[in-house]
């Protein structure tokens, strides 16, 4: 049928083009495409039945139910606009996003010199509050150390005390970790004054300027003091053999005065060093070469190695006194 309704257009079409006006042409084209159309609507059942159809059909019921739960979730007196705004909120959410973009871009460009400067100050106060953070440290730590010192003074009332000296370079190639302080004569110290921390003693001045000081530690095999243990006493005379253990050596402990391990060596006292200093412990006894007398191996109270801060007695009763 459609083909004959064609046939006849197309042998009118003449007739059509001599005796119609433009409209009426126009309006005769349309009612032809029309049944062309029609005439292939076998393309058209063709695509209902295929996959992509079906996939499309798909998606648009998922947004439909979507959109729905959304309205309903609304209330139903909201459904119609629960449903507009599901529908359109992607794209009031990318306007605002691109809006608020502008916004921070113009800001940016147009108030880039306020927010430097503004940067710039906040730097400069956070260095500021840093180096306040650091000066309270730094006291905090030496009200540490003034304390440690009174601390000692008080339970050793015969002794005096320079100011905490800070230790500013060490001997690289010493295993008895000589060392050098940065306190001289012209804080009051003098050669040969004992240097220690609050634990014990760490060693003795061994050259004197201005300004600085030497110090040879009681690991050095330099060294000579006189000790004591509850039961015995004995003189540290190093031997190279246990420095690189760092450890010092008691030398001439009498055979039977029941020196033991776990013991703790102090000074004995003398015109160098003041007595009741605290050396170490000791760690081992063993008859001395001749069998005459015990050496004695003692760990040192302090980690000598590592002090970073002491105190030099500058006076104490006896000093430079020779029984």
């Amino acid at each position: 049928m459609l083909r004959a309704l064609r046939k006849i257009l197309t042998k009118q079409g003449g007739k059509f083009a001599e005796n119609s006006t433009a409209n009426e042409l126009r309006k005769k084209s349309n009612i032809y495409a029309i049944f062309c159309t029609l005439e292939g609507g076998s393309g058209l059942k063709d695509f209902i039945k295929s996959v992509r159809f079906k996939v499309l059909l798909c998606i648009f019921a998922l947004l439909f139910g979507l959109m729905l739960h959304a309205a309903m979730n609304a209330g139903a007196a909201n459904i119609p606009e629960a449903i507009l705004k599901t529908v359109t909120r992607p794209f009031s959410y990318a306007a605002t996003s691109i809006s608020n973009w502008v916004s921070g871009t113009l800001d940016m460009l147009f108030n880039a010199g306020q927010y430097k400067s503004e940067n710039d100050e906040l730097r400069r106060q956070i260095s500021e509050m840093h180096a306040l953070i650091m000066d309270k440290d730094a006291l905090t730590e030496e009200n540490h150390r003034l304390y440690e010192m009174l601390g000692i003074t008080a339970e050793r009332e015969d002794i005096s005390l320079s100011l905490p000296a800070a230790v500013i370079a060490r001997e690289a190639v010493s295993v008895s970790g000589n060392f050098t302080i940065n306190r001289g004569s012209n804080h009051g110290i003098k050669l040969n004054d004992p240097v220690i921390t609050d634990i014990g003693l760490v060693g003795i001045v061994s050259e004197i300027a201005p300004t600085y000081s030497r110090v040879r530690t009681i690991l050095s095999a330099e060294i000579n003091i006189g000790v004591k243990t509850p039961s015995a006493v004995g003189i540290i005379e190093n031997d190279f053999l246990y420095l690189t253990d760092r450890l010092c050596l008691m030398r001439y402990i009498e055979n039977d005065s029941g020196i033991k391990e776990g013991d703790i060596v102090v000074t004995s006292g003398g015109s160098v060093y003041p007595p009741g200093l605290i050396i170490g412990t000791v760690t081992e006894v063993f008859p001395a070469d001749n069998g005459l007398s015990l050496h004695a191996l003692i760990e040192p109270a302090e980690d000598i190695v590592r002090v970073a801060d002491v105190y030099i007695i500058t006076a104490f009763e006896g000093q430079g006194v020779i029984p």
